[in-house]
């Protein structure tokens, strides 16, 4: 609910200072110089394209050429009674600020002019648009924000389940290196009690070998 708030809020902000940032000018159509008004929006073209097209689409059949959008016959009776020939054009200004520029012509030689009574209805639909285009880039800033948050979420659960999958393997180890010490241990008392052994048998073998070596010495005694 704040969150709906602020964006009301921001949203009825930028209306509100909305009538400084339309302006008359002009662009060229083929060879032809159109007088008309334009505005700026800090929101990347190709966003600004397809927002202006779906637009501008309520007015008649759009005509697409690059960065040209006409409806030949515009049905916009708040200008005009008669069909319009809106000429328009979306310009990247900057890398995230695009110009909106709309020549309303009612044949004749007649365009709209700002000092014209038909400026007003022009105003609203600049103003009109300039909220669309706000509302839909809200939606995918939060759209980007919710993808955002949706990418680090399943970034801290891989890193989470690489943890979990680490600490397996550790106790793995563990296990393998106590049965390891198990093992040496048991090999160890065994050793030791070979060589206990071993020290009797050597002191078997001593004493055996003295016994050996008197009687031979007995012997050749006698032999003398």
């Amino acid at each position: 609910m704040k969150k709906i708030f602020i964006i009301s809020f921001l949203l009825t902000v930028h209306l509100v200072s909305f009538c400084q940032t339309i302006l008359s000018g002009s662009e060229v159509f083929g060879k032809e110089r159109k007088e008309g008004f334009y505005m700026t929006l800090n929101i990347d073209k190709k966003y600004i394209e397809k927002d202006w097209s779906l637009y501008i689409s309520k007015f008649g059949g759009v005509s697409q050429n690059k960065e040209i959008f006409n409806i030949s016959m515009a049905n916009l009776p708040d200008i005009s009674p008669d069909p319009i020939n809106l000429m328009s054009k979306v310009i990247s200004e900057q890398k995230v600020k695009t110009k909106v520029f709309a020549s309303f012509d009612l044949g004749g030689g007649n365009v709209v002019a700002e000092n014209n009574r038909r400026y007003y209805a022009v105003e609203q639909l600049f103003k009109d648009f300039y909220a669309f285009a706000m509302q839909n880039e809200d939606v995918r800033l939060a759209d980007r924000d919710a993808d955002e948050s949706q990418k680090n979420l399943e970034r801290v659960n891989k890193t989470g389940n690489k943890i979990a999958k680490e600490i397996e393997k550790n106790k793995r180890e563990k296990e393998k290196l106590l049965k390891e010490i198990e093992e040496n241990r048991l090999e160890l008392e065994k050793l030791l009690q070979d060589q206990i052994s071993n020290k009797q048998d050597q002191e078997n073998a001593r004493i055996a070998l003295e016994e050996k070596q008197k009687a031979a010495s007995i012997v050749k005694t006698r032999i003398k």
